[in-house]
């Protein structure tokens, strides 16, 4: 399991990455990167499942406007600090005793998602200004 764990570590640059990507709306970008990964995380079987969904997940929801979604909503309304201790909380999960692989990736990618778009939101707040701005402006 650790051994897993520690290998999918090493792609929290490609999450932090897409989420860049996703967080600016270059979609076109992500949907490229995602095919890659995709390939890339076949081997780690449920693992890499979860892993990969939860950043599919991220992409999707921004692609759609789901205006309900986790990250949406997560993206549009919480602080840094906020979504730091989401990361957190989730980090912890990752280790409880009655989780199935599938659960671990998935929670270990949003950890490194929610990481980034905290530092994100605390680089460039008023990015996410000028996109509602743009949104009601084209209504």
């Amino acid at each position: 399991m650790y051994n897993d764990y520690d290998q999918l570590r090493k792609f929290s640059s490609e999450i932090s990455q897409l989420v860049k990507y996703i967080y600016f709306n270059n979609l076109v970008r992500a949907e490229q990167e995602l095919l890659q990964l995709k390939n890339k995380l076949e081997k780690f079987g449920e693992i890499g499942n979860g892993f990969f969904n939860a950043i599919k997940g991220a992409y999707i929801a921004m692609k759609e406007k789901d205006k309900i979604a986790f990250f949406t909503r997560v993206y549009r309304y919480e602080s840094p600090e906020k979504i730091r201790e989401l990361a957190n909380n989730f980090k912890n999960e990752i280790f409880r005793s009655t989780i199935d692989d599938y659960e671990r990736g998935y929670l270990l990618c949003w950890e490194i998602i929610l990481r980034t778009l905290s530092e994100l939101k605390e680089q460039y707040p008023e990015y996410l200004l000028r996109e509602e701005n743009t949104e009601s402006t084209s209504k």
